[in-house]
């Protein structure tokens, strides 16, 4: 990302709900630098609108339908407003 980012590692450990919200942070604020209508800006308001429709539930009780799409989400996205030296340390 262009900013900071909130790398992996920091977050392990933590609850799922709370890494789906920083990653939720991540990609508001990468948005927040691209210019409105560019391929990777569209991807991320995808990404976030998508996400919304999964933010309804209580991220501190998760059924495990709702932790496994929210996992999905989290490993669908992980590279989106990476730049490259982010994404390369990213990578398994």
């Amino acid at each position: 990302m262009r900013g900071s980012t909130i790398e992996p590692e920091t977050l392990i450990g933590h609850p799922l709900g709370e890494r789906v919200l920083a990653r939720q942070a991540e990609l508001e604020a990468a948005m927040e630098q691209l210019d409105e209508g560019t391929a990777e800006y569209v991807g991320i308001d995808t990404a976030l609108a998508t996400l919304a429709q999964h933010l309804e539930v209580d991220l501190n009780n998760l059924d495990s339908v709702a932790a496994h799409t929210l996992n999905h989400w989290l490993e669908r996205n992980k590279y989106l407003g990476l730049t490259n030296e982010a994404k390369a340390k990213r990578a398994p």
